[in-house]
């Protein structure tokens, strides 16, 4: 067991609450990995072209054609793997559903339906997710796991994007808002980087304002801090009333900036009647 897998058990351990959630993230997880690799993407310098307009790369037609299309490819033999892990029977349900229904379709409909996924078309996308008898959550859980596998793990570490100056409030690989943040030790102190839940991407932004609405009013943003708790806090915005967890130390990122093992914290928030934002299991708006 390598270090990163024994600090997950011994946090695992200490909060025994996620362990079933942490079974379920690992195995599906796996299975995704079982049934796809990561493609190949444009160089540096490409990429740097393709982005500085400020457009995600999943967006550019040429990538979302190329990685759409694997992930339809992909999309029934991940759902094959997906049977095989032990999930609560709602969601095991859900799956035997989706995986019917991908094994019936036309690599068109599939190559539609992860489109309107990608481009966050919540609109178009719930029509459809109605029509077919799909539930949502999980449809949209399996395609950006798919996604998230697809794209390569050089595009997601941080330094990349801070080279490339991308300091935008959305995803430069999705596009999708940030789930949440880290702070990172620099020289001049320490910088804010965002967190992706659709690809897992991480990238700089601004180290003072709210990642969602743009508010840079400090007395309109106020921190709120779990009792006991200095690795994870909550920063707030008192005009869009939404809230972004950030990581506050480092070494420990494969716990605390996974959505799913820091869930609790989002407790405070519901208590408060914020607004949790970014997570692929959500709308998009």
């Amino acid at each position: 067991m390598n270090r990163a897998d024994q600090k997950m058990q011994e946090y695992l351990a200490k909060h025994p609450f996620l362990q079933e959630t942490a079974a379920v993230q690992q195995g599906v997880a796996q299975a995704i990995r079982n049934a796809v690799s990561p493609m190949e993407f444009p160089v540096q310098e490409e990429i740097k072209k393709l982005t500085q307009e400020g457009l995600p790369l999943l967006q550019n037609e040429a990538l979302q054609e190329k990685i759409g299309g694997a992930a339809a490819e992909s999309l029934p033999q991940a759902l094959t793997e997906l049977l095989a892990v032990a999930v609560p029977e709602p969601l095991a349900e859900a799956l035997q559903t989706f995986a019917k229904w991908a094994g019936m379709q036309p690599g068109e409909k599939l190559w539609e339906l992860i489109r309107l996924v990608i481009t966050q078309n919540d609109e178009k996308l719930n029509v459809l997710l109605q029509a077919e008898g799909l539930q949502g959550t999980v449809v949209r859980a399996v395609i950006w796991q798919l996604v998230d596998v697809l794209v390569p793990v050089n595009l997601k570490d941080y330094e990349f994007w801070q080279k490339l100056g991308w300091t935008r409030n959305y995803c430069p690989v999705c596009g999708r808002q940030p789930i949440m943040a880290h702070l990172r030790k620099e020289k001049e102190g320490r910088a804010r980087f965002l967190v992706c839940d659709g690809c897992h991407t991480e990238w700089p932004f601004a180290r003072v304002g709210c990642a969602y609405c743009g508010n840079e009013d400090l007395t309109k943003m106020h921190i709120l801090e779990p009792e006991g708790q200095s690795a994870i806090r909550l920063d707030v915005c008192d005009k869009c009333h939404a809230y972004l967890k950030t990581y506050n130390e480092e070494g420990e990122e494969g716990i605390y900036l996974q959505d799913w093992a820091t869930l609790h914290f989002d407790l405070l928030g519901e208590e408060q009647n914020l607004i949790k934002k970014g997570s692929v299991l959500l709308e998009s708006k």
